[in-house]
């Protein structure tokens, strides 16, 4: 009668133990979470080159009448776009594992966009809002 009680340690550890992380299968990572992991780290190493084209594009600025200064801008803005994608994307394929990784890379990349877009909107807002009340 014990016998039937009895638990193996082993057994009972390996199973309870692929319950513990979210990313733990019988295969270390499953398939949705290697192509994002991937995707992702493309996206990433996708700014080296930005920001070198940064660079190169924001030389010496040689304005007569006003200097203006825009370095940075095209490799930061690309920096807020993967980090709000990632995000949105691992929520998704944590919401949506059945879902395909490019249909959900697809539709968390166009909400990032809009996000961006809307950030970089209400923040001209909020400045020209400041320089309305400073007057």
């Amino acid at each position: 009668m014990l016998s039937v009680y009895w638990r193996h340690p082993v057994r009972a550890a390996k199973r309870e133990e692929s319950y513990l992380v979210i990313f733990v299968d019988r295969s270390l990572m499953t398939a949705i979470w290697r192509k994002h992991l991937i995707i992702c780290l493309f996206l990433g190493l996708l700014a080296v080159p930005i920001y070198f084209l940064d660079l190169a594009s924001s030389g010496e600025a040689g304005g007569n009448w006003i200097t203006l200064d825009f370095r940075g801008l095209i490799f930061w803005s690309y920096v807020a776009l993967p980090v709000i994608h990632v995000v949105i994307s691992s929520i998704a394929v944590l919401s949506f594992p059945q879902s395909g990784v490019l249909c959900i890379h697809f539709w968390s990349m166009l909400l990032s966009v809009i996000l961006v877009v809307a950030g970089f909107v209400g923040y001209g807002k909020l400045l020209s809002a400041q320089a309305i009340l400073i007057k």
